[in-house]
């Protein structure tokens, strides 16, 4: 799809990322394009699926979120995560904000906040638990998010 973006459709999402609240005229302003351009590209981008929604940026801990941690889930030799239980045991576990199929010595992994190192050492030793095909685990705790950002453009 980056094809079909123009440098006009890159700076409009550019000035989305930045304030996905900002109104059609305050868009139109900064591009220097009429409101109805604005809102033509807006609306294409939304059909080309481009855009697929706006959604709130919220500070994770602020709603419970303040423990963050990559955890590598691994099927291990001779094992095999059967990947339609899998999708839906995954969906089922709490505290899960992001989850990916990956290459390498994992087969998954999982972005999970919690509020406290206690809770987190609930979600490991319990709620992983009921996965079935694991093997084995690998946990990273993050100490500092030095880049968090909602999307990448083009050339970034």
């Amino acid at each position: 799809m980056s094809s079909t973006l123009d440098v006009i459709d890159q700076q409009l999402l550019a000035a989305l990322r930045v304030d996905g609240r900002r109104s059609i005229t305050a868009l139109a302003a900064e591009l220097h394009l009429s409101r109805s351009a604005v809102h033509a590209r807006l609306d294409r981008l939304e059909e080309d699926g481009v855009l697929k929604g706006f959604a709130p940026v919220v500070d994770p801990a602020t709603v419970g979120g303040s423990i963050a941690a990559f955890v590598l889930l691994s099927g291990g030799p001779g094992s095999r995560l059967e990947l339609g239980p899998l999708r839906a045991q995954l969906h089922a576990l709490p505290h899960v904000e992001y989850a990916a199929l990956v290459t390498g010595e994992a087969d998954v992994l999982l972005l999970v906040r919690t509020d406290s190192l206690e809770q987190l050492r609930g979600f490991l030793l319990e709620e992983l638990a009921a996965v079935t095909g694991l093997r084995g685990t690998l946990t990273l705790l993050v100490l500092d998010e030095v880049i968090r950002r909602p999307f990448l453009l083009p050339g970034e």
